[in-house]
């Protein structure tokens, strides 16, 4: 009996061995991102990687891998694609030019999972620039704002107690501040004539609309009427423009000798201290037709996430719940406070957040979050021969040797190559 129980319990011991090596691994997500551990935003990404990991323990798994030289990272995920090796989950810069990665027919369509609350989380534009033939194929992740920056003081001091509402206002004021010898707005033809592009999708939002503004198209004449108004922004700016870059032009403002600057959140942070409480950040212009929200925001590219397509439908659900986490009010709040990211996804911050911040962030913050529309900076969407052609076109038409219509119709025949 003794012996018949011995073998009974070594059974069992036997069985309950193999029921545990039987038991389910956690379903593992891989990430591919460019956000190394020695920026703020790679610390932010690896801190809400592990808070995921941790909140579904046992059931899924993320596993990153960070390649932060950007260029080429972007040519790797085309090539896993092309592949059959699409990552589960990747980020990317999204381009009208370039769909190779939505038309490979590898990616996720998201559109079955967006639920009401979900989307809710994002702006309807955001979510219409990134669908294709009804397929939601990426989803908005960030996408940094280029906001007009103004200094208070100097603007009182040529009668404007506000930042100019519409266009008309906003050449009255150039004019005022220009009486006061102050120049109105910082611009620079030399690199990427990055201040340049931004004023001229501003111009470009107001008079097209954003869907017009989004699509990619060049030769029009919206197009032709904003170059007219960026001609007209450099006579309002400093003597120094043509041939200057970012470095000199943002450094213009932080002087004082201009009185205007469409710059990121990341011009906050050299922002001298005897400044900050200076600097405010206004709504932009418009002709207050209804062409655009009363407050649209150009941006740098849509740099969304996207997933591979995926014929489980366990791990379907497992690389969308991540994606949920990512984009989730936690996670974006990380990436805003600690990443200084500020993502696409909306995010409402407390009282206490909000004084922790200095007021230049805190003006930043809340035009950002009360954007209604994006525009994406018309630059973003060039091709590679359209915007090494850019700077010589943008000096051409300051120097007067183009017209606005040649300039347009010459960066168009570029973007055609």
């Amino acid at each position: 009996m003794k012996r018949f129980i011995g073998i009974l319990l070594s059974l069992c011991l036997i069985l309950g061995c193999a029921g545990m090596a039987m038991a389910e691994e956690p379903i593992e997500i891989k990430i591919y991102h460019h956000m190394s551990s020695d920026t703020a935003r790679g610390v932010a990404t690896e801190k809400i990687l592990a808070m995921f990991n941790e909140q579904y323990a046992g059931k899924y798994k993320a596993v990153a891998d960070v390649n932060p030289d950007f260029p080429t990272y972007q040519e790797k995920v085309k090539a896993m694609i092309a592949a059959n090796e699409t990552p589960d989950i990747f980020c990317y810069t999204y381009n009208p030019n370039d769909l190779s990665r939505q038309k490979s027919g590898k990616l996720m369509d998201l559109a079955p999972y967006m639920d009401e609350e979900w989307k809710a989380r994002f702006n309807q534009s955001d979510l219409d620039l990134l669908t294709m033939d009804g397929q939601l194929l990426s989803l908005p992740r960030a996408q940094q704002a280029a906001v007009f920056y103004y200094n208070a003081d100097l603007l009182a001091a040529a009668g404007f107690d506000h930042f100019p509402t519409t266009w008309d206002e906003f050449f009255a004021c150039a004019e005022a501040l220009k009486a006061n010898g102050v120049s109105a707005i910082s611009l620079y033809t030399a690199d990427d004539a990055w201040y340049a592009t931004g004023f001229l999708t501003y111009a470009f939002a107001s008079f097209a609309g954003a869907e017009l503004a989004n699509s990619g198209t060049i030769d029009c004449d919206e197009m032709v009427k904003a170059a007219e108004y960026l001609q007209k922004a450099f006579t309002y700016t400093t003597s120094d423009a043509v041939g200057a870059n970012y470095s000199v032009a943002s450094s213009n403002f932080m002087t004082g000798k201009t009185a205007m600057v469409i710059d990121g959140p990341w011009l906050i942070g050299s922002i001298p201290e005897d400044m900050v409480e200076k600097v405010k950040v206004g709504v932009a212009p418009s002709f207050q037709d209804g062409k655009v929200s009363s407050n649209y925001l150009v941006t740098d590219a849509q740099a969304p996430w996207a997933a591979a397509a995926q014929d489980d439908p366990a791990k379907a659900e497992a690389v969308v719940t991540l994606l949920k986490y990512l984009t989730g009010e936690e996670a974006t709040k990380i990436y805003t406070l600690e990443g200084s990211e500020y993502q696409s996804a909306k995010l409402t911050l407390t009282d206490e957040d909000m004084a922790n911040m200095n007021s230049a962030q805190r003006e930043y913050f809340n035009v950002y979050s009360g954007g209604q529309e994006s525009i994406v900076n018309v630059q973003r969407n060039l091709s590679t021969a359209a915007n090494a052609a850019l700077p010589s076109l943008v000096e051409g038409l300051v120097l007067g040797e183009l017209s606005a219509a040649d300039f347009v119709s010459q960066l168009a025949a570029e973007n055609d190559y």
